[in-house]
């Protein structure tokens, strides 16, 4: 039987509690099922091959059949956006600090930071313009007190159709989940255009 070799890279989620402890989410855009997985399922599937780590944690699999691949469609119009992310993002329960949210900004240039749940779904958005211009910039105080209503696409969102919903909110990244709504990275709309740019020099060359 015919197989086709295809790397997933794992999507580190790091949820950061009040206390300043972190909890720690491994999961993958599985292309095969076309959507979210947790490492640990993939380790039990018959289709993985192995797992490896270092700078670019990924997960090897052999399907049985050949996914949609990126050069099929050079536009973006049908590969979702979960199957683009490389990595995964920073997030905090909403009973974590102001403080910490600005720490998170900070550290990871953002100009936003999702909030979760206790069960890890995606409920706010605390957003870098709320400490623009502050004197004494507030570092008590709960995230959930100044988080917005969040604006995310779903992990099987088309990569064109992420970037019209960015451009028609005048935003330069949203949060990607998955179907429980657990966050499982940042799609940016620089990052979408290279991809797309990428995709289609690729096909370029393969027609050549």
């Amino acid at each position: 039987m015919t197989t086709t070799r295809v790397k997933h890279p794992i999507l580190h989620l790091d949820v950061l509690r009040a206390d300043g402890t972190r909890m720690s989410d491994h999961r993958v855009f599985c292309r095969f099922k076309r959507r979210s997985v947790q490492v640990d399922a993939c380790c039990s599937c018959v289709h993985c091959d192995e797992v490896t780590d270092g700078p670019a944690p990924a997960v090897h699999c052999s399907l049985p059949v050949r996914p949609l691949d990126h050069a099929d469609d050079p536009a973006g119009e049908r590969v979702e956006v979960g199957a683009v992310l490389c990595v995964g993002t920073v997030v905090l329960q909403a009973s974590a600090t102001l403080g910490t949210a600005l720490d998170v900004l900070r550290a990871e240039d953002r100009r936003s930071v999702a909030v979760v749940d206790v069960r890890g779904a995606l409920v706010g958005l605390v957003h870098e313009g709320g400490f623009v211009g502050r004197r004494g910039l507030p570092r008590v105080g709960l995230v959930s007190a100044a988080m917005s209503s969040p604006l995310a696409v779903h992990e099987r969102t088309p990569v064109r159709l992420a970037l019209k919903l960015l451009a028609a909110n005048h935003l330069r990244e949203v949060v990607v989940v998955s179907e429980e709504g657990v966050p499982l990275g940042v799609f940016r709309d620089v990052d979408g255009l290279r991809w797309i740019a990428g995709t289609r020099d690729d096909a370029s060359a393969g027609a050549t």
